[in-house]
């Protein structure tokens, strides 16, 4: 009966909508079950009006982006799924960028660093939405999204409306009050600073961190990017390991001539010696903090992943969203 009458509900607001739609063909890396109510707003208004009906109703949904930052597992069905990626509207007025919260923030980057606005210069390479990287407190070496906000949008938990400044996010590394859910609430739009700098500077600066990326960590394809909190092996891997891999380092740079081929082969034999083989395929070579689902055996070798993550590499702090079962 919810789900009638939310229908009914957005047939009379024009809000987009699908019905029982396969999330393996709508999320990053093609995983997810079913969505029965599926949501597509095209702008911030029909955001709003659509969380403030679901709030207000008292309809749990799920709200995703891009999708970049989670893992749905395939037995996970959801009743309603709210989708910000239509709603990319943004303009620049001034020192003031205007954003809905479903503008991608790598399309937004380049633009910005194009008009010779600066603070984005090393956020190109982040493949999440402007809501969602504000949720998450994305960052690359010296930019984070949450430098540049100056307030925004939001729908709470009780259907209000309320603008939100920075120091109400209280931003930690990666973190802020809604992705702790401190505050429930949906972000609708924000406004960002655009202060002017050198052009040509920062065109630079972001070429060269885009080579980085792409030299440190997988493209975007079939990874959520780090998977678990960054990692320094140096002092937290076992000693006897350390020693091991040292030796292996050395006697691979003998045999084996491209730095590619060392650090695959590198990446199998620690999977080797510390009996986690069956992962191997899946780590990445370039950096152990990102899976790659590049088949259906991820599934199954994503929490031994995440094992050997813990032991091995000494972090278990999981970085992405994992939805395994949709509570009502």
């Amino acid at each position: 009966m919810a789900s009638e009458l939310l229908v009914s509900f957005l047939k009379s607001k024009g809000i987009q909508y699908e019905l029982n739609v396969d999330l393996k063909k709508r999320t990053w890396i093609h995983r997810g079950g079913l969505a029965h109510v599926f949501i597509s707003p095209k702008c911030a208004d029909d955001l709003e009006n659509a969380v403030i009906y679901l709030y207000k109703n008292s309809i749990p949904f799920l709200l995703i982006g891009h999708t970049s930052n989670i893992y749905i597992l395939n037995e996970c069905n959801i009743p309603v799924v709210v989708s910000t990626a239509k709603c990319r509207n943004y303009k620049l007025v001034g020192d003031r960028l205007y954003c809905e919260a479903g503008v991608g923030v790598i399309q937004l980057s380049k633009q910005m660093i194009n008009l010779g606005i600066k603070g984005f210069e090393y956020l190109t390479g982040l493949p999440g939405t402007v809501g969602a990287a504000l949720v998450n407190n994305s960052s690359c070496r010296d930019n984070s999204i949450s430098d540049l906000l100056i307030s925004a949008k939001v729908v709470l938990n009780d259907g209000s409306i309320r603008t939100i400044q920075p120091k109400d996010f209280k931003f930690e590394f990666r973190n802020s009050v809604f992705k702790k859910k401190v505050i429930e609430g949906t972000i609708i739009s924000v406004i960002l600073k655009a202060e002017c700098g050198d052009k040509s500077t920062m065109q630079e600066i972001a070429a060269n961190n885009d080579l980085d990326r792409k030299r440190k960590l997988e493209g975007h394809a079939m990874n959520l990017g780090c998977t678990v909190h960054r990692c320094f092996i140096n002092g937290k891997m076992s000693v006897w390991l350390k020693v091991s891999l040292l030796v292996y380092g050395l006697f691979s740079r003998l045999f084996i001539k491209t730095e590619e081929e060392r650090r695959k082969r590198r990446r199998d034999y620690i999977c080797y010696i510390t009996g986690y083989k069956s992962i191997a395929p899946y780590v990445s070579f370039k950096n152990p903090i990102v899976f790659c689902w590049i088949d259906e055996g991820a599934d199954v070798a994503f929490p031994r992943y995440l094992d050997f993550m813990n032991k091995i590499y000494k972090t278990d702090k999981v970085e992405i969203e994992i939805i395994r079962q949709w509570q009502k």
